[in-house]
């Protein structure tokens, strides 16, 4: 995500926080500034005051604005726009912390791209970069409203979800079919799986339910990660559960 500040340029996270600082600053300062006018009850400051009151409620927006903006930008990742893997991790813990408190359903699908680094080392990172693009957009746009979609790292996403296993594997068998339907430039140079006639980009799913006696969170991603690792040595382009 990029945000730019009062001249135009871009602003990376410590700028922006930089820029932030400074206009509370300028918000405290019209905030005196204000309170003094108010005090002297003067008629000839009223335009003054008009003026000054204007540009607070400018610079309150703005400052709003970059708030939302940094918030984004911290819990994204900077690539595909999907929760980033430090975001995920705090949602995964008061996720299961919820569940366990109220006995609802939670599961967890962790997806690899088959053959990533052929395609990247084929094509090159710029290629490989635009394939995570597209997977992201389309597991965001598949997604259930209610699922929490992440990059996990790397050629690896994951998806938290609020339905029982049998649910989940549902969503998972939907999404391997939608990667497979589409068109990934270059998909052809893929390596040939099981079943192949020409060469394609898929991708693995591995599905785990969590348990109420998982004491981590931890053991969830980890229960997904084995389900995810089978899937990869039953021959990629499936979904284990």
């Amino acid at each position: 995500m990029e945000i730019k500040n009062r001249t135009g340029g871009f602003l990376s996270q410590p700028e922006l926080e930089k820029e932030l600082q400074q206009l509370r600053q300028e918000n405290i300062i019209l905030k005196n500034q204000l309170d003094c006018l108010l005090k002297q009850g003067d008629d000839s400051a009223i335009d003054t005051l008009r003026e000054a009151s204007f540009q607070q409620a400018i610079l309150i927006a703005d400052l709003r604005k970059k708030e939302e903006a940094l918030r984004k930008l911290v819990i994204t990742d900077g690539l595909t726009g999907l929760y980033n893997h430090r975001h995920f991790q705090q949602r995964l813990r008061d996720e299961c912390d919820r569940a366990r408190r109220y006995s609802y359903k939670l599961s967890l699908i962790m997806i690899d791209i088959d053959n990533f680094k052929h395609y990247n080392d084929t094509h090159g990172h710029p290629a490989g970069d635009k394939v995570l693009l597209q997977v992201a957009e389309i597991l965001s746009d598949k997604a259930r409203q209610s699922d929490i979609v992440a990059r996990y790292g790397g050629e690896e996403f994951a998806i938290l979800c609020h339905s029982s296993l049998t649910d989940t594997v549902g969503v998972a068998e939907r999404l391997l079919l939608d990667i497979d339907a589409a068109e990934f430039w270059g998909q052809e140079q893929q390596p040939l799986l099981k079943g192949q006639s020409e060469g394609s980009l898929t991708i693995c799913l591995g599905v785990a339910a969590f348990g109420p006696s998982m004491k981590d969170p931890g053991e969830l991603v980890e229960l997904a990660d084995k389900k995810l690792y089978q899937a990869k040595k039953a021959g990629r382009n499936r979904v284990v559960y």
